[in-house]
């Protein structure tokens, strides 16, 4: 058996890499490790894409500052490609063995761009499918947001540009946002754990919505937001997320699960337009209300006027009322007083005019008789006589006293109750009573102030 020095077993396995793969060969896989040093040369491993973390094959690639030039060229002609970690790619390349380290490995000298973006829409169509069919796609969006979320979780690269023009937006708001800050990795293999990271840790903080934001970038820097595990993880957040990422012609897949805005400055800008919003709504509140309270105090002043005017209205209405009441019974008092009294002294007269008469028909008796008398008694009776006249004299003169005129024009007077009953004693009066009074000089009438006793 032959033995080999290593130089000349490296001889042998590279002319039999160049016999068994004389010309250049086509590779697709990803992109891991990629570094590119100060010589000019970037250097990357290609691997198979594996949802897990065994590698199975790993393929050293070498794209010499030689060929980078036209590599470049074709990148930017794409302007959607971009040679980053996690970015799966077709490329183009001699394979060889590098002796010094022992390795094979592809010197890599174009790139197929298209099959890159065609890679990444079919994964991205594929998976937007997918969300929709489980029912993701707008469930984070269809949280309600909180009417001033002025409590913010961030999820962004610290110190990047995104980062400064996001918080600047909000900063010259002049409202009081609380930001709390998640630095995570937005580019590469390990952005895709980060991002998720950063979701399930706000999540669980006391904030009012999340927002996740990146610059611009090649489509394939954001091919990091098409990603499976974030577009879940966002859509089953409890928080509403906001997202502003890459430029305004940049749709990501977490865009169509959450709150999608074209940058970061808009993303900001619309947690700023919300609270806005809502500031405005209470201004308008309060002009209404102020609008609303001057009205009713306005319209209350004014039936307070016109329910002042009737009340004087009614007053003067009601006084009137009364005073031509008070008028009627002082008038209907006075002539049933006068009445009365002319009817008492009709009975006063009659009374008297009656005595009048029994008294003289009497007088003219006693006179018969007296004359009689006299002519059969003679002198004897004469004297009899005068006694008898003098007698007669005498009831002359109590008739007369006893006239109820002169008792009435010596303080006498004649009460009787409104019925016209006479009064008699002070038990004939209840309090209260209305009284008709005969004088010699007309008629009064009173109320009894309370009852009287005998004795």
């Amino acid at each position: 058996m032959t033995t080999f020095s290593v130089a000349e077993l490296a001889r042998v396995v590279a002319d039999a890499i160049a016999l068994a793969l004389p010309d250049e060969v086509w590779v697709q896989g990803e992109i891991r490790d990629l570094s590119r040093p100060a010589s000019g040369h970037v250097y990357f491993s290609l691997v198979d894409p594996d949802p897990g973390d065994a590698v199975e094959a790993l393929l050293p690639v070498t794209l010499f500052a030689s060929e980078k030039f036209a590599v470049n060229r074709v990148l930017q002609r794409s302007g959607a490609v971009r040679m980053t970690d996690g970015v799966h790619v077709r490329i183009r390349g001699r394979v060889s063995h590098y002796a010094p380290r022992g390795t094979v490995q592809l010197r890599m000298t174009w790139i197929d761009t298209e099959f890159t973006l065609g890679k990444l829409a079919a994964e991205r169509e594929r998976l937007v499918r997918s969300l929709e069919e489980r029912g993701l796609i707008g469930k984070n969006r269809a949280l309600p947001l909180p009417l001033v979320p002025l409590r913010v979780g961030l999820i962004t690269s610290a110190g990047s540009a995104a980062e400064a023009d996001f918080l600047h937006e909000l900063s010259i708001s002049g409202h009081a946002w609380q930001i709390a800050k998640f630095d995570a990795r937005v580019q590469g293999a390990e952005a895709v754990a980060d991002v998720v990271g950063g979701i399930n840790d706000l999540a669980g903080r006391n904030v009012d919505a999340i927002a996740i934001i990146r610059g611009g970038g090649a489509q394939t820097d954001l091919a990091v937001f098409d990603s499976e595990q974030i577009a879940v993880a966002a859509a089953e957040c409890p928080t509403p997320i906001l997202t502003g990422i890459g430029h305004e012609i940049d749709v990501s897949v977490v865009d169509l699960v959450t709150r999608g805005n074209k940058t970061p400055t808009a993303c900001a800008a619309a947690l700023v337009t919300r609270v806005g919003d809502f500031l405005a709504r209470v201004d308008r509140l309060a002009v209404e209300t102020r609008r609303t309270a001057l009205a009713r105090v306005d319209a209350a002043g004014a039936d307070l006027v016109h329910s002042a005017a009737r009340l004087q209205r009614s007053a003067r209405t009601a006084r009137t009322r009364a005073k031509q009441i008070l008028d009627a019974l002082e008038s209907n008092t006075l002539k049933q007083s006068r009445g009365m009294l002319r009817r008492e002294e009709g009975r006063v007269k009659d009374v008297g005019a009656r005595l009048s008469r029994r008294a003289s028909f009497a007088l003219e008796t006693q006179a018969d008789g007296v004359d009689r008398m006299s002519h059969m008694a003679g002198t004897a009776a004469t004297r009899r006589i005068l006694d008898a006249r003098s007698r007669i004299d005498d009831l002359n003169h109590r008739l007369i006293l006893s006239d109820p005129q002169r008792l009435l024009a010596r303080g006498w007077s004649i009460t009787r109750t409104n019925a016209g009953e006479l009064i008699t004693s002070p038990a004939d009066i209840a309090a209260g009573a209305l009284l008709r009074t005969t004088l010699a000089g007309g008629e009064l009438a009173s109320v009894a102030i309370e009852e009287s006793t005998d004795g």
